[in-house]
Protein backbone atom coordinates (compact mmCIF):
# COMPACT_ATOMS: atom_id res chain seq x y z
CA UNK A 1 0.00 0.00 0.00
CA UNK A 2 1.39 3.38 -1.00
CA UNK A 3 0.77 6.48 1.07
CA UNK A 4 -2.23 8.54 0.02
CA UNK A 5 -0.72 11.76 1.35
CA UNK A 6 2.01 13.87 -0.19
CA UNK A 7 5.54 12.92 0.81
CA UNK A 8 6.98 15.81 -1.20
CA UNK A 9 6.32 18.47 1.41
CA UNK A 10 8.41 18.35 4.57
CA UNK A 11 6.93 19.36 7.90
CA UNK A 12 8.66 21.71 10.31
CA UNK A 13 8.90 19.77 13.56
CA UNK A 14 10.28 21.03 16.83
CA UNK A 15 12.44 18.42 18.49
CA UNK A 16 15.13 18.29 21.12
CA UNK A 17 18.61 16.79 21.02
CA UNK A 18 21.83 17.15 22.96
CA UNK A 19 24.09 19.91 21.59
CA UNK A 20 26.95 17.40 21.29
CA UNK A 21 24.90 15.28 18.87
CA UNK A 22 23.84 18.31 16.85
CA UNK A 23 27.43 19.50 16.63
CA UNK A 24 28.59 16.04 15.54
CA UNK A 25 25.89 15.86 12.87
CA UNK A 26 26.82 19.31 11.57
CA UNK A 27 30.51 18.36 11.50
CA UNK A 28 29.89 15.11 9.64
CA UNK A 29 27.46 16.82 7.26
CA UNK A 30 30.07 19.46 6.43
CA UNK A 31 32.52 16.71 5.50
CA UNK A 32 30.19 15.48 2.77
CA UNK A 33 28.72 18.86 1.86
CA UNK A 34 25.21 18.61 3.30
CA UNK A 35 23.34 20.56 5.97
CA UNK A 36 22.81 19.39 9.53
CA UNK A 37 19.09 19.11 8.77
CA UNK A 38 19.73 16.79 5.83
CA UNK A 39 22.18 14.77 7.94
CA UNK A 40 19.46 14.27 10.58
CA UNK A 41 16.99 13.24 7.87
CA UNK A 42 19.41 10.72 6.37
CA UNK A 43 20.19 9.28 9.82
CA UNK A 44 16.47 8.82 10.52
CA UNK A 45 15.86 7.14 7.16
CA UNK A 46 18.83 4.80 7.70
CA UNK A 47 17.63 3.83 11.18
CA UNK A 48 14.09 3.14 9.98
CA UNK A 49 15.35 0.96 7.11
CA UNK A 50 17.71 -0.97 9.39
CA UNK A 51 14.82 -1.57 11.83
CA UNK A 52 12.77 -2.98 8.90
CA UNK A 53 10.22 -0.15 8.80
CA UNK A 54 8.54 -0.55 5.38
CA UNK A 55 9.31 2.87 3.90
CA UNK A 56 9.65 1.23 0.48
CA UNK A 57 6.03 0.02 0.71
CA UNK A 58 4.79 3.50 1.60
CA UNK A 59 6.70 5.57 -0.96
CA UNK A 60 9.13 4.98 -3.84
CA UNK A 61 10.98 8.09 -2.68
CA UNK A 62 13.29 6.03 -0.46
CA UNK A 63 14.35 3.36 -2.99
CA UNK A 64 17.84 4.85 -3.42
CA UNK A 65 18.39 4.61 0.33
CA UNK A 66 17.43 0.91 0.29
CA UNK A 67 19.88 0.24 -2.54
CA UNK A 68 22.67 2.16 -0.79
CA UNK A 69 22.22 0.45 2.57
CA UNK A 70 21.88 -3.01 1.03
CA UNK A 71 25.05 -2.58 -1.08
CA UNK A 72 27.11 -1.33 1.89
CA UNK A 73 26.62 -4.50 3.93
Amino acid sequence: MKANFSDIIRVDYKGYMEPLLLTALEHEGNKIGISRSKMIRYACIKLLIERKYPLNHISNKFNDFYRGITHNR
